[in-house]
This record gives structure tokens, C-alpha cells and sequence, in this order.
């Protein structure tokens, strides 16, 4: 049993892992304090048993999740129509299931004391943990350095899970001399004297950004090589409820069809709309689409001539005679408009978030019907690239853009760039665009190619290879403050030779394989005691 005074200081050390780490997140922008958030907990669970160690573990994680992802209360709030007691009950449920991966992770550090450095077995659990806990939203550690392109470097070599194992080992060094300094002598059994954990501090705090600017440097020379194209981004800067009404629907469509005019004029490759822009659900047909007639409202092409990639739900067409079309549900589509109206490449959708705009495991009749502004679309079965000209765009909808062995499997089609297409106006002015944004940097440097997002509410960016946000626009909320104008802006992209193909897009996930071979292994070794 703890005492009270020593479980109450192992608690505020796990609250406090907690609070720092939410503070270092986008929204809030205290990215230092990432190489110091884990220190707190790690104290708290030295000499705790394993299944103390789970209970601080996740405490500390609830205690991060719950104010970094409060903006699922807006949403449903908002949209789904829940009252505030019920969406924060169901941000509760999220909060504790979610904070289960920060249990495991102190749980794993303390059942694995003893068999080898805790300089060492830090980074390797909390990246077993990443690579294993099944997420609705998956977020990493790396979203809290994603402002900082030097430190994001690794991404290129290992992918997002490495880009952690430093900023952990940090973490771990620094406990680790509180503990020596606090015991005055180095710790035996699996400790770390205090030369190797002075080491890592040096290692992380100086070889981490003088790698990374070394490598961003080499990023620059890639695309200084490679030729641009000017892509035009379109950001709508209007509400769902706009959107989605016959009355104004069609001014959503006037108002982007005038921004996309005035950036055509300054000569672009194509113009680029965010995700499920084109307010006519359905007006497309799925295959061997083409533009309405000039003199019909659901006309795209007004007003401009460059070509178009943007997103719409596009229709199985109804079969002639009595009977109905033999899907009845749309596809959540990126879509090629070519300057004569006929559409070109069609991508659709392959991971349309589950309950938002995807009806599991129940009947999406059944699910429309009943939940209050609920969609369901017909998730894709294949990535497409989209052809505009002499380039291969390699398109991302929504949240795929986070999804990092996805997005692999996108750039190894052959991809001169990232597109994706976004619409983020769910979440009002909340962090989640900020932490969507964060997460999506990390594409660009896994791949080395450049990511254009047109998201509808903003902020719409250009990421170059290095990962650096190079264009940005600001974030709106036409839902609670009223329509405001589109922005845009037009950004010289390098093209990266689609050939180009960096280490984790070649070997994929053989780091986050290697940490989970390397907890087992290490479980199975013969545990020493970690005295002093």
C-alpha cells in the first residue's frame, strides 16, 4: 500500500505529465515542453508496481486528452444536436478509452525495469504504444514539435512513430538525473549513470535540429531541381448549414466561382477546391461525368478555365425504367474537371470517418434516420491518382492526410505532390483544425513531397518538402459568425520526380516493427533489480 503522501506526489506528478503535454500541443504552442511532459510521470511510477503504473500512465493520459480533444463537444454539440451534458459524457467515454495508451505506456516502462537502460526502454514502449493502440482520431507525439520542421526530420527515415523516439529519450535522460542528483550516486540494476543520461540530453538537444536543418537543406536542393507548377487554392469560407440549404446554396457556388475567376487570372496549372465544395450532393454522376449546360445552376465551370480538382459527392446515375440505381448512397469523391467539362480522374474516398460520415456495423438507413446530421457515403476500394497534365497528384480527402501508412501507400503510386482536400467547418474555431494541421506536416517530410490543402473553413496551406508551412490563410467559422468572403492564394509548388522515393517510403513501417520486437524481447529477458 502507498502512503498518502507518496501516492499524492506520484498523482501530481502523473496530472502534471498531463497538463504539460496539452500545453505543448498547436492550439497552444508550448513545443518546448514536450522534452520535459513525460519527465513527471516517469518520477511518479519509479518503484511503483506495474499496476500502479498503469493507473498514473492513465491518469496522465485523460488528463492530456480531455482539453486537447474538447472540440468533439462542439461537434456534437453542434451537429449531432446532443445537449452539453450528453457531449461531454460521450468526450468522457473518448477521454478514458483514449488515455488507456498513456496507461500502457508506464505500465510497460515499469514492467520492463531492470532488463535494460530507462534511456532506452522510454522511446521503445511509448513507440509500441503509437504503432498499436487502435485510434478513431490517430494522434502522435510528433503533433507537438509539428511547428518546429527541424525537429520532424526523422520522419523521412521511419516515419512519424520516429520522430517521438528522441523527444522520449530526452524525457527519460532528464528523469534520469533528477533521480541520480536526488540519490546523490549513480543507480545500479538497469539505471542509467549519470554520463549516458547527460549523453542523450546532448545527443537529442544538439544532433536532433543540426541533423534536421542538414536534411531540410537536402530537401531544398531536391525541389530547387525539380520543376513547379502554380496551384491555385480556393477556400470557400462557408458553413455547413449554408452549404446544405436549397435557399443559399447556390451563392456558396457564385461566391467560389468569382475567387476561382480572379486566381485563373493570375495564371495557374489548376485550381484546387476543398472537400464536398460543390454544394449539389449528387449532381455528378460517378462515372463518365461532365459539367452541367451553361444555363442550369449546377454549372461548376463559370467564370474560369484552368483545370479544376475539387471535391463533390458524386451519384451512381438512376437506371432507366421503375427501378432505383442499385447504390443508393454517394461516394465522397476528389474529381478532375477538365477545361472542357469533362471529368477526368475520379478518386473516392477510402477511409470516410466512422459514425461521422460512414454508418459500421449498423443499417445506414437505420443510422441517417435516427442520428441527427449524420451522412453515409461508400468508402473507395482503390487510390487513384488524379492526372492534371504532365502531373500525378496524389490525392488525400479529409482526414486521410493524418493517416501516415495510408498516405504511404498514395505517394508509392507515383506522385508528383500531396492534394488534399478538406473540410474542418464541423469544429468551429476549436483546436482540432490546428491539430489536424499539425499532424498533416508530416506527410510532406515522410515523402519529401509537397502537400496543397484546401480545407473549406481554413487555414489552407502549402507545406514544402521540408515540412515548412510556406502559405497559410486563416481559420473561419461561418456557421456561428456568418459567411465570409472565399480567400486564396497561388503557390509555386516544386514537383518532385515521381521516381523519388525517400527511406519509409521504400521500407514503411520497419521502425515501429522494430520497437515491438524490441519490447518483447526485452520482457523476456531475466529482470535485475534497480536499486541504489
Amino acid at each position: 500500500m502507498y502512503g498518502t503522501s507518496i501516492a499524492g506526489r506520484r498523482i501530481a506528478g502523473a496530472v502534471g505529465t498531463g497538463v504539460l503535454f496539452a500545453l505543448a500541443v498547436p492550439d497552444v504552442g508550448a513545443w518546448p515542453l514536450a522534452f520535459v511532459a513525460w519527465v513527471p510521470l516517469l518520477l511518479a511510477i519509479e518503484g511503483a508496481s506495474v499496476r500502479h503504473a498503469l493507473a498514473l500512465g492513465w491518469i496522465a493520459g485523460c488528463v492530456m486528452i480531455f482539453p486537447t480533444f474538447v472540440w468533439l463537444t462542439e461537434v456534437l454539440g453542434r451537429f449531432a444536436g446532443l445537449p452539453p451534458v450528453a457531449a461531454y459524457g460521450v468526450h468522457l467515454l473518448f477521454t478514458v478509452a483514449n488515455g488507456l495508451q498513456w496507461g500502457l505506456f508506464a505500465a510497460g516502462v515499469a514492467g520492463l525495469r531492470g532488463r535494460a537502460s530507462p534511456l532506452v526502454v522510454a522511446p521503445l514502449v511509448w513507440a509500441a504504444t503509437e504503432a498499436l493502440f487502435p485510434q478513431l482520431f490517430p494522434w502522435y507525439a510528433a503533433l507537438a514539435v509539428s511547428s518546429r520542421p527541424e525537429l520532424l526530420q526523422l520522419a523521412e527515415l521511419g516515419g512519424v512513430t520516429l520522430v517521438a523516439a528522441p523527444i522520449l529519450a530526452f524525457n527519460a535522460a532528464c528523469a534520469e538525473v533528477v533521480l541520480i542528483t536526488r540519490l546523490r550516486g549513480a543507480l545500479r540494476g538497469g539505471g542509467a549513470p549519470l554520463p549516458q543520461a547527460l549523453a542523450v540530453l546532448l545527443l537529442v538537444g544538439v544532433g536532433l535540429p543540426t541533423y534536421g536543418v542538414w536534411r531540410m537543406a537536402a530537401a531544398d536542393a531536391l525541389a530547387t531541381a525539380a520543376p513547379t507548377a502554380r496551384i491555385g487554392v480556393v477556400q470557400g469560407n462557408h458553413g455547413i448549414r449554408e452549404w446544405s440549404s436549397r435557399e443559399t446554396r447556390g451563392d456558396v457556388l457564385a461566391r467560389i466561382q468569382a475567387e476561382s475567376a480572379i486566381v485563373d487570372a493570375q495564371g495557374v496549372d489548376f485550381l484546387l477546391w476543398g472537400e464536398n465544395v460543390y454544394p449539389y450532393r449528387k449532381a455528378l454522376a460517378h462515372t463518365g461525368g461532365r459539367d452541367a449546360a451553361l444555363w442550369e445552376p449546377q454549372r461548376i465551370r463559370v467564370g474560369f478555365d484552368a483545370p479544376l480538382v475539387f471535391g463533390v459527392v458524386t451519384a451512381e446515375p438512376a437506371t432507366d425504367g421503375p427501378l432505383p440505381s442499385m447504390n443508393p448512397y454517394g461516394w465522397n469523391s476528389a474529381v478532375v474537371l477538365a477545361p472542357d467539362g469533362v471529368v477526368g480522374d475520379v478518386y473516392d474516398k477510402n477511409h470516410p470517418l466512422p459514425f461521422g460520415e460512414y454508418a459500421p456495423l449498423v443499417d445506414p438507413a437505420w443510422y441517417l434516420a435516427n442520428v441527427k446530421g449524420a451522412s453515409h457515403v461508400n468508402p473507395g476500394t482503390a487510390v487513384t491518382v488524379l492526372r492534371v497534365g504532365e502531373w500525378r497528384l496524389g490525392p488525400l480527402i479529409c482526414y486521410e492526410d493524418i493517416l501516415p501508412r495510408f498516405a504511404r501507400t498514395v505517394a508509392n503510386q507515383g506522385v508528383h505532390a500531396f492534394v488534399n482536400l478538406t473540410s474542418d467547418t464541423w469544429f468551429g474555431r476549436s483546436a482540432e483544425p490546428a491539430e489536424h494541421l499539425g499532424l498533416a506536416v508530416l506527410r510532406a517530410v515522410e515523402h519529401r513531397r509537397a502537400l496543397v490543402r484546401s480545407v473549406n473553413t481554413g487555414p489552407s496551406v502549402y507545406v514544402d518538402p521540408a515540412g515548412r508551412i510556406v502559405q497559410r490563410t486563416e481559420l473561419t467559422d461561418p456557421d456561428a459568425e456568418g459567411p465570409a468572403a472565399p480567400v486564396s492564394f497561388v503557390a509555386t509548388v516544386p514537383m518532385i520526380d515521381p521516381a523519388y522515393r525517400t527511406p519509409y517510403a521504400r521500407f514503411g513501417e520497419w521502425f515501429p516493427t522494430l520497437v515491438v520486437c524490441g519490447v518483447v524481447g526485452l520482457a523476456l529477458l531475466r529482470r535485475r533489480p534497480r536499486t541504489a
